[in-house]
């Protein structure tokens, strides 16, 4: 979410963990931060202008994550999402 409200000053990385070659175990720790649901992701006024539109429309944070993990997951559909 930080490239949709940075316009793209800082980019999403692809979370992936791989043991380096010959080590026996690697652990991973993953801290996932996210904001409310219902909160709306949109350019910040500080990072576009007339010169640099936003490149992204206004979403809310939950519409963005289903929308992530529906692009990942062939399986999922936000109706098997329960609602509270």
């Amino acid at each position: 979410m930080f490239e949709r409200w940075t316009n793209g000053l800082f980019k999403s990385t692809i979370h992936r963990v791989i043991t380096p070659k010959g080590a026996k175990e690697r652990y991973s720790v993953p801290f996932f931060f996210e904001p409310n649901f219902d909160a709306l992701v949109q350019c910040l006024d500080s990072c576009c202008n007339k010169d640099n539109p936003a490149k992204y429309p206004p979403i809310t944070a939950g519409q963005h994550l289903l929308n992530m993990y529906a692009s990942t997951h062939a399986d999922f559909t936000a109706s098997s999402t329960k609602k509270t």
